[in-house]
């Protein structure tokens, strides 16, 4: 008997309706869970009923931006560890995707690519699990050792 693994579920912030549907189509295909909000509000309560492994936000929205709410998540212990891509079309003068609260762990130029993105999203999977790696070990030293780290 084999154990099934959950997807990674990965929460995507943006008032684009066609941006949710763009990455649904890819995100599926790359096996990962998705889940849409439309503003920072819908997903400080998506997040507060159920964590997602994985944040991609819109930089800039009607209302509260992407740099509020990566603000907001990093500030907080419960969810400050969540890997965040930023979506921007904003970009600094050398060209670079520009993130404003220099707290996004990855960062996407606006129109998306789907290579881009997937790889971006596996990179973030990683940072996932070495982080949670990362906290069994802190939190029993003598497996450590056993392991051989």
């Amino acid at each position: 008997m084999t154990e099934d693994i959950a997807p990674t579920k990965v929460l995507v912030v943006d008032d684009d309706r066609l941006v949710h549907e763009i990455l649904r189509l890819l995100l599926d295909r790359a096996a990962f869970s998705m889940s849409s909000a439309n503003d920072v509000q819908e997903a400080l309560r998506l997040i507060a009923s159920g964590m997602p492994d994985i944040i991609i936000t819109d930089a800039m929205m009607p209302g509260e931006s992407g740099f509020s709410l990566i603000e907001k998540l990093k500030a907080a212990p419960r969810t400050q560890d969540i890997p965040i891509i930023l979506m921007t079309i904003l970009e600094d003068p050398d060209g670079s995707v520009m993130d404003a609260s220099g707290k996004a762990d990855f960062s996407v130029n606006k129109p998306i690519y789907s290579s881009n993105i997937v790889a971006i999203l596996e990179r973030a999977r990683q940072l996932v699990e070495d982080r949670t790696m990362a906290k069994v070990m802190a939190a029993s030293p003598g497996e450590a050792s056993r392991l051989g780290a």
